[in-house]
């Protein structure tokens, strides 16, 4: 389904949610578990081959593994699952949804300000798209390359499989997160019943690894390994990669379902084969090279590698649903310019593809498996973008329990004061694979940063120079005293809801000629997730035939005019909408040196990214023949 609009959202009968709990928590498996699910494939094994590696010894083995299960235990199950996934706003996840909920009520078409905690969100929500390009990169790698302990010989076809396997996931995303859930879901389930059950037997021949979950084992291994400890934890914040994109794919499918799912089917089997991969290490130290397979028998290993390359591809799936998700909440916002929506779902408002961004991710990510061409060469770059959106989303949530959800500031400090934890030796550990690979999201990162704080520099600056320019009501209808009036109704789109729009006084001006109807529109998407359709408009009567019509709507919907003029003609029957014409400003950026205009550099910017974005009259769905633009210089 191809709409600009955000579809209904059917709202089912508790009873009925309740029976399909178990049906959409197999779903989220193929969506929001993918990448922390195939972690086991490479986070155990960086561990002892990567940048910083750790010596191969008992102690080490243990405490690693300790620090595995504590990390799944305080940053999964009980930072994000417990806590996190209960910070939403109207069912919507992700940091830019707790930005939202933090922010003033927006009242005009005028963007959020980059407030200081705006321009901290910003930031890392910019990694997460770094971590986006980078997890089916090194997760589809990774699977293939178990085609090495087949044989060597498929070694030189593991990357043209890598890349042919990438272009066909993001060819799959049109048919929307839901179907590929319903696709991937029972894959996903086979994929950790395999890798428990191999856990488990691994375990079996080494069952005092179990002794592993207690963190005395963490404990000494960082009093043995000192500084290098920390250094590791690089390759041990691996494990829990794709938390942020779990968060993010909340709107997707719910709270009930994804925690189910954690603890009756991920939880236990991520367990089992870590724990599994460290027994056999254990037991023949020659298996470090690669566990995740060693664990596997080699008559299993080739359909092995076929399920982890499936399963690897469903990894990808939460990172791109998720980077969806957010851009389309940056752009309502007012953070980024605007791109082509499609709504896959007559259900779920929030599971949406985006070709424009789809197309951008699939090339960049092809050309990093060109450029690292292995696993081990991607652990640099892995990781560091994880762990600046985890803090990200401590710090922002912090903000929450003091600001809105009114915790005592020393309850507050202890809980986010845990998480932070993790957090911070997580970045610590990352921090020197800067050079070799992390400079990656960073440089990714800085780029999307810069377009997103210019386009709402610009966005602002210009809403601002066209509402100075408006003129009041009053002053308007004084001047239009007995006009000519043309048949039909004129809409003219206003950024501001007060006074009278340039396009309108200057039309006025032009021809001395007004409809017989004219509507005066402002389209606002507020810091709320959806505006029901009851409170779409605010109707007022500002002269005679001179109507203003505010139309609302939330970060997670698309406005279209076909919608706000079914609404208008339902509650003003005598605005005749037969025949409308649509008038709009057509800004043509300018210099304007002094106080408050934007750099050289970044007007410069804002004008390649004004022409670039998708048309207001596209995303509105205004139809071509009926458009009058003016062209108007905004000195910004």
């Amino acid at each position: 389904m191809d709409s600009t609009a955000a579809p209904p959202v059917a709202k089912a009968p508790t009873r009925h949610r309740e029976s399909q709990h178990h049906i959409i928590a197999l779903a989220a498996l193929g969506v929001v578990f993918g990448d922390i699910g195939t972690s086991p494939l490479y986070a155990f094994k960086l561990c002892f081959t990567g940048d910083f590696p750790a010596a191969l010894t008992a102690p080490n083995v243990l405490g690693i593994l300790s620090l595995i299960f504590w990390a799944l235990v305080v940053v999964v199950a009980i930072k994000y699952v417990t806590f996190m996934l209960r910070a939403d706003f109207d069912g919507q996840g992700g940091t830019i949804a707790l930005l939202a909920l933090l922010s003033p009520v927006r009242k005009s078409a005028m963007p959020l300000a980059l407030s200081g905690i705006a321009i901290f969100v910003l930031f890392g929500e910019s990694m997460l798209y770094g971590d986006g390009v980078i997890t089916p990169a090194i997760s589809v790698l990774s699977a293939v390359e178990g085609l090495d302990v087949w044989t060597k010989a498929a070694h030189p076809f593991i990357i043209p499989i890598s890349v042919i396997v990438l272009i066909g996931l993001f060819a799959m995303q049109s048919r929307g997160t839901d179907q590929i859930g319903k696709l991937f879901g029972p894959v996903m389930l086979f994929w950790f019943i395999a890798i428990a059950l191999f856990g488990a037997i691994g375990i079996a021949h080494h069952p005092g690894v179990i002794a592993a979950i207690n963190p005395a084992y963490a404990v000494k291994f960082f009093l043995h390994n000192g500084l290098r400890s920390v250094l590791i934890l690089g390759a041990v914040v691996l494990c829990v990669t794709g938390v942020e994109a779990l968060y993010a794919d909340l709107a997707h499918f719910g709270r009930i379902p994804i925690t189910l799912a954690w603890y009756l089917i991920v939880f236990p089997a991520l367990l089992l084969n870590y724990f599994g991969q460290g027994a056999l290490t254990l037991q023949d130290p020659a298996a470090f090279s690669s566990p995740f397979f060693a664990l596997v028998p080699h008559w299993f290993v080739v359909p092995m590698v076929l399920v982890a390359t499936f399963a690897t591809v469903i990894a990808s799936q939460a990172l791109i649903s998720g980077v969806f998700s957010l851009t389309n909440q940056l752009m309502q916002l007012g953070y980024s310019p605007r791109f082509r929506i499609v709504h896959t779902s007559k259900h779920f408002a929030g599971q949406i593809y985006m070709p424009a961004v789809n197309a951008m991710l699939a090339i960049v990510c092809v050309l990093l498996v060109l450029a690292f061409r292995s696993s081990d060469a991607f652990g640099g770059a892995y990781g560091l973008a994880v762990t600046v959106t985890m803090i990200v989303s401590s710090l922002t949530f912090y903000q929450l329990l003091i600001r809105r959800w009114g915790w005592p500031l020393w309850q507050a400090m202890a809980l986010v004061g845990l998480f932070l934890l993790w957090d911070i030796p997580f970045l610590a550990g990352n921090i020197p694979k800067i050079l070799s690979g992390g400079w990656v999201p960073l440089v990714i990162a800085a780029v999307l940063f810069t377009l997103f704080t210019t386009w709402n520099r610009g966005r602002r600056r210009m809403m601002q120079v066209l509402s100075e320019q408006s003129m009041p009501v009053e002053k308007f209808l004084e001047e239009e005293r007995d006009p000519t009036r043309l048949a039909g109704t004129a809409v003219f789109m206003a950024p501001d809801p007060k006074g009278i729009p340039f396009i309108l006084h200057h039309h006025w001006l032009h021809d001395h000629i007004i409809h017989e109807n004219v509507v005066l529109l402002t389209v606002v998407n507020g810091a709320v997730p959806y505006v029901d359709a009851t409170d779409r408009l605010a109707i007022g009567e500002e002269g005679p035939s001179l109507w203003r019509v505010k139309a609302s709507y939330g970060f997670m919907q698309s406005p279209n005019i076909k919608d706000i003029l079914t609404h208008l003609k339902r509650e003003r029957p005598e605005i005749d909408l037969s025949k409308i014409t649509y008038y709009l400003a057509s800004p043509k950026i300018g210099d304007a040196p002094g106080k408050g205009s934007l750099p050289g550099w970044q007007r410069a910017l804002f004008r390649w990214m004004t022409r670039n974005a998708r048309p207001l009259t596209d995303s509105l769905g205004l139809p071509p023949n009926n458009i009058v633009e003016f062209g108007v210089e905004v000195k910004v």
